[in-house]
């Protein structure tokens, strides 16, 4: 009796370690989400993140899948919802969601963000002033470039809405593509979005003005997320050379004498905070 115990035990232990390797395999690989707001077409958005996702994917030893969203609405609503593991997001999200959500910094763009206030070369709109009574374009109204584009209209002394009226379209590349072919007087859009339109669609814009610099749009990651895992993925951000990027993106979206991100930290979103409480930016 006690013999036969022993073997339906056995047999039992070794049923159940199959099993085991299995679950174990299955946890392994659930993949970490990637979100990435939508500043630029999903083409783009793949071309430059899918690259360093392959990256982390690696170093993580997990999957890592690339997800962006139709707009930035919703890619606001996913990032409320904590839809993501990890993120890239534009700083007013962070300074108003962050917290909230249960994110913590990981690594932002080692450079500013601010927005270019742009003509066609043969506008004779000269400076802010001449966009009075006439129409500037720029990206989603709850983008940090149209923040920025009302903040310099302000210093301007231009009300945005009587003054000058906002045109938000679906696109940095879509409110470039519209002051082309003349539907819009002026576009706010960001410097990246400038060299990339000018070089796609041969062509060059005219620069009136530059908004104040603040700090760029960063990586966020779930604070449930291991210690060890939140750790490799900020080693990998700050030692990527994106060589899995296509040379021309890399050139129009980076600075290639530097590497790419820097690690982030909360206090210099502070500034952010400030001008969205100067300027009433909700």
């Amino acid at each position: 009796m006690k013999t036969t115990f022993v073997r339906v035990t056995l047999c039992l232990l070794l049923l159940a370690q199959p099993l085991a390797a299995s679950a174990e395999a299955k946890g392994a690989a659930q993949p970490y989400i990637m979100g990435v707001f939508p500043f630029v077409p999903t083409t783009t958005i793949e071309g430059i993140f899918a690259p360093l996702a392959a990256e982390l994917s690696q170093a993580l030893g997990r999957p890592v899948k690339v997800r962006s969203a139709s707009s930035f609405d919703k890619f606001t609503d996913e990032l409320k919802n904590r839809a993501f593991d990890i993120a890239f997001i534009q700083p007013f999200d962070y300074a108003a969601l962050a917290k909230p959500a249960g994110l913590l910094p990981l690594a932002s763009r080692n450079e500013v963000l601010n927005s270019c206030i742009v003509v066609k070369n043969d506008s004779p709109v000269r400076d802010m002033k001449d966009l009075k009574g006439k129409t500037m374009g720029m990206p989603p109204k709850t983008s940090a470039v149209s923040f920025l584009n009302s903040v310099v209209t302000k210093n301007a002394g231009l009300t945005p809405g009587k003054d000058v009226l906002f045109v938000f379209l679906a696109s940095h590349q879509a409110c470039l593509q519209q002051l082309m072919i003349g539907n819009v007087a002026a576009c706010g859009v960001s410097p990246t979005s400038v060299r990339l339109a000018e070089l796609q669609l041969k062509t060059t814009f005219r620069l009136i003005k530059e908004s104040p610099a603040i700090p760029t749009p960063l990586f966020v990651v779930k604070k449930e997320l291991p210690q060890k895992d939140r750790d490799t993925m900020l080693k990998v951000l700050l030692t990527t050379d994106l060589a899995g990027v296509s040379p021309e993106l890399r050139h129009n979206f980076f600075d290639t004498k530097q590497k790419p991100f820097r690690k982030a930290t909360d206090r210099e979103y502070d500034a952010v905070r400030a001008m969205m409480k100067t300027y009433n930016i909700k």
